[in-house]
Formats: structure tokens, sequence, C-alpha cells
């Protein structure tokens, strides 16, 4: 039975330089101690942590490393462009790239290959937006070499103050942390989520709740599963819970 008494722990995943550099040294020190008790293991021993896991999660959202929230602001900025313009039923490529720019830290970029079509027998009217390509970044704690795909359903009315956004994210690649053994890995990383509201004002996202879901092995045969919720909770800030049930915070400037 769990003990009411005993506090959550939260783990702040803040990417603003100072902060997240301060973080990495602490979780280097961390490391270093970690190794000398366990100079005998083996890297192969090494296995894909929760922390980890939520510093991935953190990375496939967060704007500073190509993440899904910068494919959520492109997917209603075409919208705000294309709804009056684009007839009903018909399909439109474009291909989206992005990248950091240079000396930044955390830095990425990213080619997508995007198709979008206004369904006119739902109401409100949807568009729906499918794409596919390649992504790199090269965060503080973690870098990745990996393919994105995604689906994003966004819908609204004149009157309403929001863009209202369905998605399914996908990145699957390799990654190799910065700190300790530096241990490599690759991984299935999938975001879910519904009824994601995003600012016709700002671009940004205001509310929604999601579901992630982890898995993988490391390069010496051990496999890794991990799952839990998302929820946007505006102002550029993102919980995400997974399987101890921590809390981790995810906010960016």
């Amino acid at each position: 039975m769990q003990n009411n008494n005993m506090k959550t722990p939260i783990l702040k995943t803040l990417h603003s330089k100072a902060v997240k550099g301060l973080l990495a040294i602490t979780i280097i020190t961390l490391a270093g101690v970690t190794a000398c008790k366990k100079s005998s293991n083996s890297s192969t021993s090494a296995t894909v942590t929760e922390a980890d896991a939520a510093e991935l999660t953190s990375d496939a959202i967060e704007p500073t490393t190509g993440g899904m929230t910068i494919q959520a602001n492109s997917s209603v900025t075409i919208y705000a462009g294309a709804s009056t313009k684009l007839s009903c039923g018909v399909s439109k490529d474009t291909t989206i790239t992005g990248a950091s720019v240079s000396g930044a830290v955390p830095s990425y970029s990213y080619s997508l290959n995007w198709n979008y079509k206004l369904d006119c027998d739902v109401s409100p009217q949807t568009f729906t937006f499918n794409f596919t390509g390649s992504s790199t970044y090269s965060g503080l704690l973690m870098s990745s070499n990996d393919s994105s795909t995604g689906t994003f359903m966004v819908s609204t009315t004149p009157s309403a103050a929001n863009y209202t956004v369905n998605t399914s994210y996908e990145r699957k690649g390799s990654q190799t942390s910065k700190i300790g053994k530096q241990n490599t890995f690759s991984s299935d990383l999938k975001i879910t989520s519904s009824n994601v509201l995003i600012s016709k004002t700002t671009n940004e996202i205001v509310s929604g709740t999601g579901t992630v879901s982890i898995t993988g092995s490391t390069t010496g045969g051990k496999s890794f599963s991990f799952g839990g919720t998302i929820t946007f909770k505006g102002n550029k800030q993102v919980t995400v819970v997974l399987n101890s049930g921590v809390s981790y915070l995810i906010q960016w400037n």
C-alpha cells in the first residue's frame, strides 16, 4: 500500500543553457561515483534507465531539439494559410526543413515530406497532415539520429480562440548518452495525444493530454520498455509521468 505521506519526487528537465548545464554537471558527478563502485562491470551491462527515457521524451517534445511542438506549430501555420484556399479533398505536398541557428546548444535539424488535405465531410472541417522524414539533434545530455513520422488532424471554428489538434508522432533511431559511459541504444518512441489546444494568437500549445511509449535495446542486447502520460500545461511546460509514477517537468524558453 502506498504511503500517502510520501512526496512524489519531481525531476525538472529544464532546457535553459545555465540550468541544464548545472544538471549535466550533477549527473556527471553522480555517474562518476557510480562508476567507482561498479568498475568491474563491462559496458554491455548498462541498461536504459527511466531518467534516460524521460530525457528522450523531453527531447522528442521540445522545440530546442526539433521536437513535436515545432511540427504542431507548422501544422497550424499551414492551416491558417491554406484553409480558405484549398478545395475539399484535394491533397497538397510540401517539404519542410528546419535547423537551429549555428552554434546553438542544444542543436537540431530535420527534413520532412508533408502531405495535407482538407476534409469537408466533417464539422468542423478538418485538415489532416501526414509527414515523414529524418531528424537529428544534439542535446546537453543526449544526441540522436532518427526518422520521424506523424499524423496531425487540425480543426477550429472562426469564433474559437484555439485550434484543436489530435496527433500521432513517432521517432525511431539511435541515441547516445553524453554522460557516464556514453552508452548507445536504439529506440522507438511514440506519442499519441487528443484534443490538444493551440493558441491562434501565439501558435503555442495551451493544454492537452497524451500518452508515450518507448521500446528499444542497448548495444549490449538489453531490451527496455517505458510508458506513461503527457500533460501539456501551457506556458511552454509539459509534465511526463512514466512507469515509476515520478513526475518529470519539461519546460523551455
